[in-house]
């Protein structure tokens, strides 16, 4: 875009030579990027939780977020409002595109072409400036876009609750497939309780000129809803888009309206946005050259117009002056480029993601014992040692590749007297349990050798019933 207006638009399809061709084109656009979805495969949770601040509201959302949306990096909490009785907790908007793998592939290109992108926002997300100005306190707008289908998005107090999208398959227009979703959705929302009962719910429809009496002559006339219908050339003019609709596409309302009202709060985190992040550092950093070049040569002028007619000291400021230019060139010249081949960075990423399986995070190899811990209470750890091996024999469907990470666990058994049968089998299900989670399992020591090279003897004194045993666990990420 520039000055307002969409100066390119390109279509990419899901194939190899539609990723290799829209990698080309980023490399051409080094400029702010917007990342807008428009999926089946947004979700919506209205939970309250209590007005926190700092750390223990980041850390009750981010407990959230694992108990909703699990499986997906793009998710965000949307702040509606403050309850005024009781606690006066906060309603939170929880949301998430909950299949990644369709942007995912879309973005990694993103990111090895070093695209500055600023945040990956969802149709639902921008609609809300379209319908600010509207009287009602429960609104359904519906739009329609080509290639995704017909969007329908709640508003309860001009705050975004809840949206739908269907597909609209070849054979079925606009039209019918409004009349056909519309009954469907407000049964939705009276099954979800969002329309209070006795409610008229009413609708805003997105719509060409050509759609409109057609609209009118199919939908049937209900005394639970009223229709309101929106001209998309005339919306178009309101928000100044210079362009001619032919139909009742809203594509482009919606492009124009990210660029024009983008939202505080998106699905992108900081790993997604590192290259927007260095694109604003350069661009700060280039200012503060050309400011410090500007006052350098303001200072300079401004010494020599107060020197007068000294000539030497004239010439000595103007040698100063070219020697900051200089300068203030080399640090710019120093900044690190942001131009690498895509061939390189692809290089570049696949051996960053394979340094992070060698080293894997403790969180991940530790947590599946800590909850097998956890069922056996009877289970008290006294030594755990930690190592990497690269020697280990390979199970199946693990890894060959990736060094083992091998983990040495002492303990002893509690409450089992010289109950040994019962402690054995108790640590035989403590060891498949463990087995189960993907560890290769093997007993250096247990409480009593039962091998044929073992012997046996009454220790109950010496030992003071304690049941000592210690494990062997060889992890490696599964293929």
């Amino acid at each position: 875009m520039a000055g307002g207006k969409i100066e390119l638009q390109r279509d990419f399809t899901d194939t190899p030579d539609g990723r290799e061709n829209f990698a080309s084109f980023l490399q051409t656009a080094k400029c702010p990027t917007y990342l807008l979805t428009d999926l089946i495969e947004e979700d919506f949770r209205h939970e309250i939780i209590p007005h926190l601040s700092g750390g223990s509201r980041t850390a009750l959302l981010q407990r959230k977020f694992d108990q909703f949306y699990r499986g997906t990096p793009f998710h965000k909490a949307t702040w509606l409002q403050r309850q005024k009785t009781g606690r006066r907790d906060d309603d939170m908007l929880f949301s998430a595109l909950t299949n990644p793998s369709l942007i995912t592939p879309w973005l990694n290109i993103m990111l090895a072409q070093q695209t500055p992108l600023a945040g990956i926002y969802s149709v639902p997300q921008i609609s809300a400036p379209l319908v600010q100005n509207h009287p009602s306190n429960h609104l359904l707008l519906i739009s329609w876009e080509k290639f995704s289908g017909l969007r329908q998005t709640y508003f309860s107090g001009h705050r975004l609750q809840i949206s739908r999208l269907t597909p609209v398959h070849a054979g079925l227009t606009f039209q019918d497939a409004v009349v056909n979703e519309l009954t469907r959705t407000y049964q939705y929302l009276k099954s979800l309780s969002l329309l209070p009962s006795g409610q008229i719910l009413d609708v805003r429809i997105l719509c060409h000129a050509d759609d409109h009496s057609g609209l009118q002559n199919k939908l049937s006339k209900s005394a639970d809803m009223r229709y309101d219908f929106a001209d998309i050339e005339e919306v178009g003019k309101e928000l100044k888009i210079n362009y001619r609709f032919t139909d009742s596409d809203a594509s482009q309302i919606f492009l124009h309206q990210l660029a024009a009202n983008r939202p505080k709060t998106d699905y992108a985190n900081a790993e997604h946005t590192h290259y927007y992040t260095l694109w604003q550092l350069r661009r700060a950093l280039n200012w503060s050259s050309g400011v410090l070049l500007f006052a350098s040569l303001l200072w300079a002028t401004e010494t020599v117009w107060q020197s007068g007619g000294n000539a030497t000291e004239a010439e000595t400021f103007k040698i100063q002056a070219q020697r900051i230019v200089i300068e203030a060139q080399q640090i710019t010249q120093s900044f690190p480029g942001t131009h690498a081949p895509a061939a390189d960075m692809k290089a570049s990423v696949s051996i960053m993601h394979k340094l992070d399986q060698y080293a894997p995070i403790p969180q991940i190899i530790l947590k599946p014992i800590s909850k097998v811990l956890d069922r056996f209470p009877q289970i008290e750890v006294s030594d755990l040692g930690w190592q990497g091996n690269a020697t280990e024999p390979v199970a199946s469907n693990t890894r060959a590749d990736i060094p083992a990470q091998v983990i040495t666990m002492k303990g002893n058994l509690q409450g089992f007297g010289n109950d040994y049968r019962t402690a054995l089998a108790y640590l035989d299900r403590f060891q498949l349990e463990l087995s189960t989670r993907g560890y290769q399992v093997t007993a250096l020591t247990k409480p009593l050798d039962v091998s044929p090279s073992g012997s046996l003897a009454d220790q109950r004194e010496a030992r003071k019933n304690e049941l000592v045993f210690s494990f062997k666990l060889v992890w490696r990420p599964a293929t």
